[in-house]
C-alpha cells in the first residue's frame, strides 16, 4: 500500500516531468525520490512514467494514479486542517496572501468586516507578489489569494476573475491633466511617465495600455513598488498608470490625484486563486465576501482604521 508521502513525490515529478525538479521541490535528494517513486511503481504493479532521455512521460496507469493522488493529498489536508482548527481554534483560520496593493484596497478592509462579525475566527494576512502569492495557495500555506492579471498555469489552481481594475492616471496636485474628467493616452505624450520595474505585472499594463498611442511618452524613472513609485509621483517626477485598485486610498488622497484613462479595453482582470477543492465554511463565507466587495472596483475602498478590530489579524511581509 501506498503512503502519502509517496503520493507527494509523484505528485510533484508529475507536475515537473523531472526526478531533479521533483526533488528540489519536496527537499529530497534525486535518488531518494527515484528510489520513491520506484516503490509505489511496484505497488501499484505499473510503471508511472516513460523515461526518455532524462525527461518523464506519464503511462496510462500514471495519469489515472495522477487524478487520485492529487484528491487524496487534499482531502488528506482538508482532514489535518479541520482537526488542528477545531481543536486549536473552534471558529477556524482563514489565511490570504496577495500583493501588497491589493492586500491595502481589497483583503485588508474585508478582512477587519469579517473578523468584526466572526469573533471567533483568526485571520492572517501574507503580502507577496503575484508569483509567490500563486504559490502560497499551491503549497496550501493560503486558503486564498488575490492577483491583478492571471497567473501562470498550474493542474491544482483555480482561478476566478472576480472584478475587472479599470486604468488610471496618477497625478501631482495641482498637474494641468486633473482638470481633465478622462485621460487619452495621446494626451500622455507631453509627460515623463514613472514606471514600476521590468517584469511587474503593472508594468506590462502599462505598456499594454500605451502601444496604440500615437507618441510614447518618455520614460523618466522607476520604481520597485507601488508606494515608491507614488513618492516619486508626488513629488512631481511625472505621471504614471495603474489600475484602480492598486492606489491607496488614504495615502492617494494627500499626496496625488487621478482621473480615469480613456481606454477602449475591459480592464485588468483581478483573479481569485484557490485550490480545486471545497474550502471551509470560514473561508468560503469570506470569498463571498471577497467577490461582493470587488465587483464595485471602480468605487474607493473604505480607509483601514488599524486601531479598531484588528487584534486577531497577522500581518506578515
Amino acid at each position: 500500500m501506498f503512503q502519502l508521502r509517496q503520493l507527494k513525490i509523484f505528485v510533484a515529478a508529475v507536475e515537473t516531468l523531472s526526478f531533479t525538479q521533483a526533488a528540489k521541490r519536496v527537499h529530497l535528494s534525486q535518488p531518494s525520490v527515484t528510489e520513491q517513486v520506484r516503490a509505489l511503481e511496484e505497488s501499484v504493479g505499473h510503471a508511472l512514467f516513460i523515461r526518455q532521455n532524462n525527461r518523464l512521460q506519464l503511462t496510462a496507469a500514471g495519469e489515472k494514479l495522477a487524478i487520485r493522488a492529487r484528491e487524496l493529498l487534499a482531502m488528506a489536508d482538508d482532514a489535518y486542517r479541520e482537526v488542528r482548527d477545531n481543536v486549536d481554534n473552534p471558529g477556524g483560520t482563514i489565511r490570504v496572501v496577495a500583493p501588497q496593493t491589493l492586500c491595502t484596497s481589497v483583503l485588508l478592509p474585508q478582512l477587519l468586516h469579517f473578523a468584526g462579525m466572526h469573533s471567533d475566527t483568526q485571520v492572517a494576512v501574507q503580502e507577496r507578489n503575484s508569483v509567490a502569492t500563486a504559490q502560497a495557495v499551491i503549497d496550501g500555506t493560503a486558503d486564498l489569494g488575490l492577483v491583478h492579471g492571471w497567473p501562470a498555469q498550474d493542474a491544482n489552481l483555480r482561478a476566478e476573475v472576480i472584478a475587472r481594475d479599470m486604468p488610471v492616471v496618477v497625478l501631482p496636485s495641482g498637474h494641468p491633466l486633473s482638470q481633465t474628467a478622462r485621460i487619452s493616452p495621446d494626451a500622455l505624450a507631453a509627460f515623463p511617465l514613472i514606471v514600476t520595474m521590468e517584469g511587474c505585472r503593472y508594468r506590462e499594463y502599462l505598456e499594454a495600455l500605451l502601444q496604440d498611442a500615437s507618441v510614447r511618452p518618455r520614460i523618466r524613472g522607476t520604481a520597485d513598488s507601488v508606494p515608491a513609485l507614488m513618492q516619486m509621483v508626488a513629488a512631481g517626477l511625472g505621471v504614471s498608470i495603474l489600475p484602480r485598485m492598486a492606489l491607496d486610498p488614504a495615502a492617494t488622497a494627500a499626496r496625488v490625484q487621478w482621473r480615469p484613462l480613456s481606454t477602449g479595453g475591459e480592464g485588468l482582470p483581478i483573479c481569485l486563486l484557490t485550490l480545486h477543492r471545497a474550502p471551509t465554511r470560514q473561508v468560503a463565507a469570506f470569498i463571498d465576501m471577497i467577490r461582493l466587495a470587488a465587483t464595485a472596483s471602480d468605487e474607493p475602498m473604505p480607509a483601514i482604521d488599524m486601531q479598531h478590530g484588528a487584534g486577531r489579524i497577522a500581518i506578515a511581509k
